[in-house]
């Protein structure tokens, strides 16, 4: 029986904490409750990830006010735990694992996960709950996000380019982008020069026209030509039916399925997001489609929880770290500590508004900022992180005041 104070009793009820810290692993964990003044009310204790234990848990909680349950971020393991509590309606906090660990190396150095599950709940009490990825109306399409990140990874492509350069290195200078849908087609049917070198110029003219879905074959005259030239002169040295050209069309494949799941992740985002507010205010600025707005808000949440810009910057992790010692200071590269692909998209999106700007739209704020750091001799990649900074700066302005941008 946990025993209160006088200001305990004050702040228990409405204002006191209850939190329920898990040390997660795989079909198991530690958990353990106690308030906010870190009063045990239930001790480390063992769960397997079955329903019927979580169900037990849950009705010994499910009266206390104020119910938070935290855990680190463990791959995909924390998942089920989540969400069987995102299921009952309870606040959800998952925590940065770079941030706990930092938090227990400042504690001693025993490790048990009975200690671990006590450790993350007092790492959450004794930072700032800003910095968690909790469950909101944008974060909760997070596991989106990250399927779309794993589908994008480079190590298909590179086992693509890396046949093409062994069976027929020549179709890179047939279709100037070998992964739209017309090379990824056409190699996939023709994915050895002898299968097409021989066929007729009109056979292979239609075939392009209807897999490019147009009415006009001429259209395709002079690459067949360039096509049936180089395959003449090829010096390729593996067979039609060899292992490697077996081994390019399943990789096509592969890549064909997972470019028809990203459109799929990419409509559902849309449409899930475009009309929330936050998602029209984002979508706003320039640089920022669709897709990126979905995207960016799925992986940082609801950015109005943050109490001011530079919070939201650091969650970001492009703020630098800085080291000072009595009256000299040294600021050295960004901390790199927070949203990864947050970083990845906001550099995407300063950099391709770099790009048009320097053709087009020259009166960007983004770019004549870009333009200013370089006159002061700044390095292009700090111009770059200076950009993104300016940029989260107006994101944050312009969510927290409910306004659509307006280039000044």
């Amino acid at each position: 029986m946990v025993e209160y104070g006088l200001t305990e009793i004050l702040m228990k009820g409405v204002f006191m904490k209850h939190i329920l810290s898990f040390d997660i692993a795989k079909g198991k964990s530690v958990y353990c409750f106690i308030d906010e003044l870190r009063n045990i009310i239930i001790d480390a204790s063992l769960i397997e990830h079955k329903k019927d234990e979580f169900d037990l848990l849950f009705n010994k909680i499910k009266d206390y006010p104020n119910l938070i349950v935290i855990m680190e971020s463990t791959s995909i393991y924390h998942l089920p735990v989540e969400n069987y509590f995102r299921s009952k309606g309870i606040d959800i906090v998952v925590m940065n694992p770079k941030l706990v660990k930092q938090f227990q190396d400042t504690l001693n150095k025993s490790k048990t996960d009975k200690l671990d599950c006590f450790k993350i709940a007092r790492c959450y009490l004794g930072t700032i709950d800003h910095f968690y990825q909790k469950q909101d109306e944008y974060f909760m399409y997070n596991p989106l996000a990250r399927q779309y990140w794993s589908l994008i990874e480079t190590r298909l492509k590179n086992r693509y380019r890396q046949l093409i350069d062994i069976v027929f290195p020549e179709f890179a200078l047939i279709f100037n982008d070998l992964y739209d849908d017309l090379a990824l087609n056409f190699i996939h049917d023709f994915p050895h020069p002898v299968l097409f070198v021989n066929r007729k110029i009109d056979y292979l003219m239609n075939y392009l026209k209807k897999k490019n879905g147009t009415t006009q074959a001429y259209r395709f005259k002079n690459k067949v030509l360039k096509m049936k030239e180089l395959a003449s002169n090829s010096l390729c040295f593996v067979a039609f039916d060899s292992f490697q050209v077996q081994n390019l069309v399943q990789v096509i494949e592969m890549i064909q399925y997972h470019k028809s799941e990203i459109n799929k992740i990419k409509n559902q985002l849309i449409n899930e997001m475009k009309d929330k507010e936050l998602f029209k205010i984002i979508n706003s600025i320039p640089g920022f489609g669709e897709f990126s707005t979905a995207l960016f808000l799925a992986e940082v949440g609801d950015i109005t929880r943050f109490d001011d810009k530079y919070q939201f910057i650091s969650f970001i992790g492009i703020d630098s770290i800085t080291s000072q010692s009595g009256v000299s200071a040294y600021h050295g590269p960004i901390s790199k500590t927070g949203c990864k692909f947050g970083r990845t998209i906001l550099f995407n999106i300063v950099t391709t508004i770099l790009q048009i700007s320097a053709h087009t739209d020259k009166t960007n704020s983004i770019y004549l900022f870009f333009r200013k750091k370089q006159s002061e001799g700044k390095h292009h990649y700090k111009c770059i992180i200076a950009c993104e900074t300016k940029l989260c700066k107006i994101i944050y302005k312009l969510c927290s005041s409910d306004c659509l941008y307006e280039n000044k």
